[in-house]
C-alpha cells in the first residue's frame, strides 16, 4: 500500500485478483485504478507532487510501470532483464526509481523516464530482498529468505552512491514492508487539485477525488453503481442499467464494463473468490447477477451492488456450461454436460425444492442456452468434440416445458456453437462457432442464414451477446473482448483480460421486458409456471407430481424413486457426490465433507505392495521415499526413521541426506540432493558447447549472446511458486481450476480428456502433491553442452512450465 499525503487517499496493490485500487481517507468509497496487463502487482510507490504512481509487475511480463496518480497515461519503465522486481521506492528529489528484484538479487534505479539505468548494488549480500526505502544517502530493505526458514528477517542499508558501504542495521521477526518516517519523504505543496472545498468537497468531487498527472491537476470517480454527470464532479445513478458483464478463471471472478472501454465507471461489485465461472446471466428486476461455477458444482447468485451472495443449486450439479434467466416467470434454465447431458428448470427463489429436468440425453456436449419467454421457446449448443467422422454440432430447441424438441439448425460447417445471443423484437439468433471461427445469425421465422463475420479476431470465442446493432464476443485463449459493428463489418477491441475467459452478457434491464402467461401471479401454478406458445403449462419437482384436480397445484409422488447417483465402481459421498472407488481412504478429502476418509470406512485401509501406506492413510510409490519431497503431507516419508536404513539401487548416487538421485545429477551444478553431496570439490564440470556458449570461471555455460552485456546473471534456480500447471489441452477449451501459484506441481492420476473441466473439485491434499519439484529439472532456454544435465526419467504430462523467460540459467 501507498499513501497519497496530499489528498489522504489510499493505494493498495492486490496480487490475487490482480489489480491496484484506491481508497479515500476515510475507506467510504473505494475505486480501481488499474487491472488490465497486470499479472502479479507487486510493489507501489507514489509521487503525488508529481501526479505519478509507480509499481512493480511480474508474470508473464515482469516489468517497473508507471501512470498518472488517476491511472491514465501507463508507461513501462523496464521490462527488461527484470524477473522478479518486488519492493520499489522513490528518490522525490532526484525524481529515481528504486526497485529490488527478488531473484536476480540486485537494487537498480531509473529516472521517472525509464532513463540511466544503472545497477546500485547485486549479489548474495541481498538475496530474497523484500521491502525498499531511501533516505539521504542510504537505501534500507528487508531481506525476507523465507525458501531457508530463518526465523529472522534482516534490515540491510546500502550507500547508494558506494556500494561497499553495507551494513545489517538489525533483525526482526517476519519483516516486511519497510518505510523511513521523516516530513522529507512527504513533503508539501502549498495547494493541490483535491483541496476540500467550501462543501467539504474533495475537489469538488462528490465520490472521491485523485490527482491526475500532477498536483494541480484532478479526476473525480465515482462509487460502483455511480455515472459521472457532464460536470465532471457529482456521480448519480444511471436511468438506465447498461453494461457488460463476464466471467474469467485465473483469478475466478465475474466483472462489469462499460461499452466504452475509455469509461471508467464500475457498474457492480466484482463477484470474486471463484474457480471456473463459465456460465452467468442476469435478473434486471431483483439486480441479482446468476452464475454456474463448474469446478465447485454450484449454481449461485450475487446482487450487482455486491450483496446477497448466496449458493443457489450446491447439490445434483456436474458441469454447468450455460444458464438463462427467465425473467417473466422467475425462473433459472441451465445446461449440464454431467453424465446425463440434461436441460433442467428451477425457480429463482428455492431452487433446491422446484429443480426440474425438462430434456435429457441425445446431447454431446450442452452449452449455451437463451430462453424466448414471450414466444415459450429455448433454444441450446450442443458441440461435437472430433471435426472427423461427418460429426456435427448442432442448435437444438424445445418449448419451454422440454416438449417438442427438435434440431433446429446442424451443417457441416457447425461443430462448436458457443455462445449464443437472442434478439427478440427482430427475431434473430446469433451465435459463434469456436472450430469454424465465425459468427453467424438465423431467423427464426423463416430459418434463413447468414453469416455475420469471420474475421482475424476470431480464434477461439466463448461467450456472444448483442446491443441494438453491436455483437460482443470474447476470446476463451486469449482473454480478449471484443465489439463487431454489424453494419460497418468493424471488430474493435475493447479490453485484453488475463486468459480463460468465459461467458458474456449485456446487463440491459430493457432486454427483460413483455409479459405471457406465467407473468401475472404465476399463471396460477403453485410451484414452476412453464411457458410454451400461446400459453403456460404448470410443472412440479421430481419428487412431485401435478394434482390432477385443477392441474396447477402439486403433490408428493408416492412412487418417486431418487436416481441412482454413482455408477459401479463409485464411491458414494454423503454429501451425494461421486468420486472413483479407488480414491476413498487416500487421505484426500475428494467428497469435500470428508466422508470418503472416515475413520470408520478407513481403519482398515492397506495399501498395494508397491506403495508405502502413509499415517493419514495416503498410498505412495516406494520410490518416492526419501526422495526430498514431502509425498506423505506430514514429513513422514522422509523422516529418519524411515529413511536411515534404506539404500539407493546401483545406478543412483546416495546424498549425505539420505535422499537418492540418478548419476547422472551429479556434477552438473545443481543442487539436487539438497545439502550439496551431489556437488563435491572434485567435481570436473563439463566443458560448454564452443559455437553456442560462453564458459565461465565457475564452470557454468551461458548463451554466448549474453558475453559483455554488462550483465552478472545468477545461477539461483527459480522459486517454485513460479510454475504453471500445464497438462494437454482437450478439444475445444479446457481451464486450469487449481489456484496459483500453487506448493505442489504435479498431479496424482491423470486428468480426463474431456472438452470441460474436472467433474469434481480439485481438493489441493488430493490433486496436488505437497513436495516442490527439484527446481533443477524444468526447461531449457540456451543450448545445452554436450554432456550438460539430463533428465533419466521420464516427465508427467503435468511437470512444470515456467511462466517467465529464463534469462539466467543454463537449466533450472
Amino acid at each position: 500500500m501507498a499513501i497519497d499525503w496530499l489528498t489522504g487517499n489510499f493505494y493498495f496493490v492486490d496480487d490475487v485478483d490482480d489489480r491496484i485500487f484506491v481508497c479515500n481517507g476515510g475507506g467510504s468509497f473505494c475505486v480501481t485504478l488499474l487491472e488490465q496487463e497486470l499479472y502479479n502487482p507487486k510493489g507501489l510507490a507514489l509521487d503525488p507532487t508529481m501526479g505519478k504512481v509507480f509499481f512493480t509487475d511480474y508474470g508473464q511480463i515482469p516489468k517497473v510501470e508507471r501512470c498518472d496518480m488517476d491511472g491514465q497515461n501507463r508507461t513501462k519503465l523496464v521490462d527488461s532483464k527484470i524477473v522478479f522486481p518486488h519492493g520499489i521506492t522513490l528518490d522525490l528529489v532526484n525524481r529515481l526509481v528504486y526497485w529490488a528484484d527478488a531473484y536476480l538479487d540486485y537494487i537498480e534505479v531509473v529516472d521517472y523516464e525509464g532513463k540511466n539505468r544503472h545497477t546500485i548494488i547485486q549479489g548474495l549480500l541481498i538475496e530474497h530482498l523484500y521491502g525498499l526505502t531511501v533516505f539521504e544517502n542510504y537505501l534500507y530493505a528487508t531481506n525476507s529468505d523465507n525458501a531457508n526458514m530463518q526465523p529472522k528477517t534482516s534490515v540491510i542499508r546500502v550507500n547508494r552512491f558506494n556500494r561497499t558501504d553495507y551494513q545489517v542495521v538489525t533483525r526482526v521477526d517476519k519483516g516486511g514492508a519497510l518505510h523511513v518516517y521523516h516530513q522529507q519523504r512527504q513533503p508539501p505543496v502549498r495547494s493541490h487539485a483535491c483541496e476540500v472545498d467550501q462543501f467539504k468537497k474533495a475537489g469538488g468531487c462528490s465520490d472521491i477525488c485523485l490527482l491526475g498527472n500532477s498536483h494541480k491537476t484532478r479526476t473525480c470517480r465515482c462509487q460502483t453503481g455511480f455515472s459521472l454527470g457532464s460536470d465532471g464532479k457529482i456521480c448519480k445513478k444511471p436511468d438506465r442499467e447498461l453494461f457488460l458483464v463476464y466471467g474469467k478463471g485465473r483469478p475466478g471472478v465475474i466483472r462489469g464494463m462499460d461499452i466504452n472501454p475509455k469509461v471508467a465507471d464500475e457498474y457492480m461489485i466484482p463477484i470474486e473468490n471463484l474457480m471456473n465461472p463459465r456460465a452467468l446471466d442476469f435478473h434486471a428486476q431483483s439486480g441479482f447477477i446468476y452464475f454456474a461455477d463448474a469446478t465447485s458444482f454450484i449454481i449461485g447468485r450475487q446482487g450487482i451492488d455486491g450483496t446477497g451472495r448466496e449458493g443457489v443449486l450446491k447439490e445434483g450439479i456436474h458441469t454447468v456450461e450455460g444458464i438463462a434467466v427467465d425473467w417473466m416467470a422467475d425462473n433459472l434454465y441451465w445446461t449440464d454436460d454431467g453424465p446425463k447431458k440434461c436441460i433442467s428448470v428451477a425457480r429463482l427463489e428455492k431452487a433446491s425444492q422446484t429443480r426440474k429436468t425438462l430434456v435429457e440425453g441425445k446431447m454431446t456436449h450442452p452449452r449455451a442456452i437463451v430462453v424466448d419467454p414471450l414466444h415459450g421457446w429455448m433454444y441450446w449448443t450442443d458441440w461435437e468434440e472430433d471435426p472427423k467422422e461427418s460429426k456435427r454440432g448442432k442448435i437444438e430447441r424445445a418449448w419451454m416445458d422440454g416438449t417438442n424438441r427438435d434440431v433446429f439448425l446442424s451443417s457441416k460447417t457447425v461443430l462448436w456453437p458457443n455462445g449464443l445471443s437472442l434478439d427478440i423484437p427482430a427475431g434473430l439468433l446469433y451465435w459463434v462457432d469456436a472450430y469454424y471461427d465465425r459468427i453467424e445469425m438465423v431467423h427464426l421465422n423463416s430459418s434463413e442464414r447468414k453469416t455475420v463475420y469471420e474475421g482475424k479476431e476470431l480464434s477461439h470465442a466463448f461467450g456472444l451477446c448483442h446491443y441494438k446493432h453491436f455483437l460482443f464476443w470474447n476470446e476463451y485463449r486469449s482473454g480478449s473482448i471484443y465489439q463487431l459493428d454489424t453494419i460497418t463489418g468493424v471488430a474493435t477491441l475493447l479490453r485484453n483480460e488475463r486468459p480463460p475467459i468465459f461467458e458474456i452478457r449485456m446487463y440491459d434491464s430493457q432486454q427483460q421486458q413483455g409479459t405471457n402467461a406465467c407473468r401475472p401471479y404465476n399463471g396460477g401454478c403453485s410451484s414452476l409456471c412453464l411457458a410454451i406458445p400461446g400459453g403456460r403449462s404448470c410443472a412440479c419437482a421430481e419428487d412431485q407430481i401435478l394434482n390432477p384436480a385443477d392441474n396447477t397445484s402439486c403433490t408428493a409422488n408416492p412412487s418417486y424413486l431418487p436416481p441412482p447417483q454413482c455408477q459401479p465402481g463409485e464411491f458414494a459421498c454423503r454429501n451425494n457426490r461421486c468420486i472413483q472407488d479407488r480414491w476413498k481412504c487416500d487421505g484426500d478429502n475428494d467428497c469435500l465433507d470428508n466422508s470418503d476418509e472416515a475413520l470408520e470406512l478407513c481403519h482398515q485401509h492397506t495399501c498395494p505392495t508397491d506403495r508405502f501406506k502413509c499415517h493419514n492413510n495416503r498410498c505412495i510409490p516406494l520410490r518416492w521415499l526419501c526422495d526430498g519431497d514431502n509425498d506423505c503431507g506430514n514429513d513422514e516419508d522422509e523422516s529418519n526413521t524411515t529413511c536411515s536404513a534404506r539404500t539407493c539401487p546401483p545406478n543412483q548416487f546416495s546424498c549425505a541426506s539420505g535422499r537418492c538421485i540418478p548419476i547422472s545429477w551429479t556434477c552438473d551444478l545443481d543442487d539436487d540432493c539438497g545439502d550439496r553431496s551431489d556437488e563435491p570439490d572434485s567435481c570436473a564440470y563439463p566443458t560448454c558447447f564452443p559455437l553456442t556458449q560462453f564458459t565461465c570461471n565457475n564452470g557454468r555455460c551461458i548463451n554466448i549472446n549474453w558475453r559483455c552485456d554488462n550483465e552478472t546473471l545468477l545461477t539461483r534456480p527459480l522459486p517454485v511458486t513460479e510454475r504453471l500447471l500445464i497438462r494437454p489441452l482437450p478439444v475445444p477449451e479446457t481451464l486450469l481450476t487449481l489456484p496459483l501459484p500453487v506448493p505442489k506441481t504435479l498431479l496424482t492420476r491423470p486428468l480426463p480428456v474431456t472438452e470441460t473441466p474436472l467433474t469434481r473439485p480439485p481438493p489441493v491434499t488430493e490433486t496436488l502433491l505437497t513436495p516442490p519439484l527439484p527446481v533443477t529439472k524444468t526447461l531449457l532456454t540456451c543450448p545445452l553442452p554436450v554432456t550438460g544435465t539430463l533428465l533419466t526419467r521420464p516427465l508427467p504430462v503435468t511437470e512444470t512450465l515456467l511462466t517467465l523467460p529464463l534469462p539466467v540459467t543454463r537449466h533450472s
